[in-house]
């Protein structure tokens, strides 16, 4: 059993999240007396920061069809390009997206073509994929890995989401796929790593890096761990480090750190957002970690993505969300600057 496992099993609102919170959250004047928006924020400063923005975790359809109504790839993609974006990564939880992402770079360079013509300028984002391996891809299957690599514009490679032993134990539900066992990694991990790690040697400049997604803590330690030792080229991403599934507690988040482990923080598990009806988010547990862990350890391992794409929620308005309210509550802008542009530009390669 895990750490997170142990812990839901004894605090009634998760690991972050305390009955004080809810407490303030419920009160019947909250927006009276609790409300605090932050300081004011100018909308041109949110667009310069969104010009050149990369988000290396974002959905759309047709894809992740068991939430009809998604935002679609191509639409996402066009406004990404209009709003001055340099690169998105789509992820789907059951099949490889890159191939996909090929189409619609495609697209848009015929797009380009055709407005130039008319004297308009469009300049296309530049558009990846991945893969998830869960079950739906043979699980922890490294010769899917290696396909998906050559197919081209892959950028992360996901472990287990709706498939890992983690979540399934959330969800109170037997089995799913584990990737360590205490700090030894499984078979099929260390394979997974070595395709990666083998892959990043190219002499084309390509960069593929991991996500942890949604197996426990101690599993992506045990994967830190192991990177570190072998000295492996493959840079180790934590998913939304604030949502309740994959939390990190602030000494966890500075552990990762030291390991070497790359922190993302998402808009959709931070911020609420237009079609969320009763989901409750780690709002300023979320903007009080990230200030902690700059003040303490730098910007350098942390980085801002969306992981939006969902019914009523896309993308490029999330990404202005999440720069307003960054920004609102005391996170710098040249902080902001880092974690939206620098850190996910190294992580893929660009």
């Amino acid at each position: 059993m895990s750490k997170a496992t142990d812990d839901w099993a004894k605090m009634r609102f998760g690991r972050v999240i305390d009955e004080d919170e809810l407490n303030k959250r419920t009160h019947p004047a909250w927006p009276y007396i609790y409300f605090n928006p932050g300081q004011p924020v100018e909308p041109e400063k949110v667009e310069s920061l969104l010009e050149g923005a990369l988000d290396i975790h974002i959905h759309g359809a047709p894809l992740g069809g068991w939430l009809p109504g998604r935002p679609t790839m191509v639409q996402t993609c066009i406004d990404a390009s209009k709003a001055g974006m340099k690169a998105l990564v789509f992820k789907d939880h059951n099949t490889m997206c890159n191939n996909c992402a090929i189409i619609i770079q495609d697209f848009l360079a015929r797009m380009q073509k055709d407005l130039a013509a008319k004297g308009e300028v469009f300049t296309p984002v530049q558009v990846y994929g991945g893969i998830t391996l869960n079950d739906t891809v043979g699980g922890m299957n490294a010769k899917a890995v290696e396909v998906c690599l050559g197919y081209g514009r892959c950028k992360e490679i996901w472990l287990p989401s709706l498939s890992a032993g983690h979540q399934r134990q959330a969800m109170g539900l037997d089995g799913g796929i584990f990737v360590a066992d205490g700090d030894e990694l499984t078979a099929e991990m260390k394979k997974v790593l070595d395709v990666m790690a083998d892959y990043n040697k190219n002499t084309k400049g390509d960069v593929v890096a991991l996500s942890t997604c949604h197996v426990s803590n101690e599993e992506k330690f045990a994967i830190l761990k192991y990177v570190k030792k072998k000295g492996m080229n493959v840079k180790c991403i934590l998913d939304h480090v604030t949502q309740e599934m994959t939390v990190l507690t602030p000494a966890e988040a500075k552990e990762a750190i030291d390991l070497g482990g790359y922190l993302e923080f998402s808009s959709t598990s931070m911020v609420p957002w237009p079609g969320m009806q009763d989901w409750v988010v780690a709002f300023d547990y979320s903007f009080n970690l990230i200030k902690e862990l700059i003040k303490e350890k730098g910007p350098e391992q942390l980085l801002l993505t969306t992981d939006a794409g969902q019914p009523g929620h896309e993308p490029v308005p999330s990404w202005r969300n999440l720069i307003r309210t960054c920004l609102a509550q005391g996170v710098g802008e040249k902080n902001v600057e880092i974690m939206a542009k620098e850190v996910p530009a190294m992580l893929i390669g660009l």
